[in-house]
Formats: C-alpha cells, sequence, structure tokens
C-alpha cells in the first residue's frame, strides 16, 4: 500500500502540462453565442446554452469547457460569448462592456 501511494505522490510531482497541445487543442474551438443559460455552478466545466451569432439557431456549446468556466461568475443571462476558432481570446460582451481573457499556461500568455 506505501508503494503505491508514493507511486501515486511521485507521478503527481514530476507531472508536466505540455501547454502548446493543450493551446492546440483550445484554439480549435469556437463559442458564438448569446448566452440563455449556462450549466450547474457545480460542475468543474461549462457548457452555455442560447442563440448563435451565426445562425440565430438556439444552440449549446460544443465543448465543456475548462477554461470558459474560470469566468462563470462574470457571465449573465444575455451577455454575448466570443471565442473564435483559431484565437485563444475569450471573450465576454456585455450591455457596456467587453471583458477580454488570454489563455495562459504555466505562467505563459498564450495568444
Amino acid at each position: 500500500m506505501r508503494i503505491i501511494f508514493f507511486c501515486f505522490i511521485f507521478t503527481l510531482t514530476s507531472c508536466n502540462i505540455d501547454c502548446d497541445l493543450l493551446a492546440s487543442h483550445y484554439r480549435n474551438e469556437e463559442c458564438l453565442i448569446i448566452v440563455d443559460e449556462l450549466s450547474p455552478a457545480t460542475t468543474t466545466t461549462m457548457s452555455i446554452k442560447g442563440i448563435s451569432i451565426v445562425d440565430g439557431k438556439y444552440t449549446v456549446s460544443s465543448e465543456n469547457q475548462r477554461w470558459w468556466s474560470t469566468y462563470r461568475d462574470q457571465i449573465e443571462r444575455g451577455d454575448t460569448i466570443i471565442k473564435r476558432k483559431g484565437e485563444l481570446t475569450f471573450n465576454i460582451h456585455k450591455k457596456d462592456t467587453i471583458l477580454s481573457y488570454n489563455w495562459e499556461c504555466e505562467g505563459q500568455v498564450y495568444k
């Protein structure tokens, strides 16, 4: 039992994050929605339901996003979420303000 616990702790402390791989994954995602509803705040990821600004149809964001959930408290019904494919910027358009966030990994800002 002690050996298994040691291996688990060793694995956690020596785990490296491949920021470039994650950046590539996040660049391929897109979310262009006028927010109607967010997934419950009790989840660690977030999906967004609302009206697509591309085709005007009611839609659900295709990704359950851990990155986006960081900004859950700043998103309200009626806000427009803009995350364009090929970019690493997450934007929340409010009635009078635009909040823009660049993706960060291991202390480095990616754009």
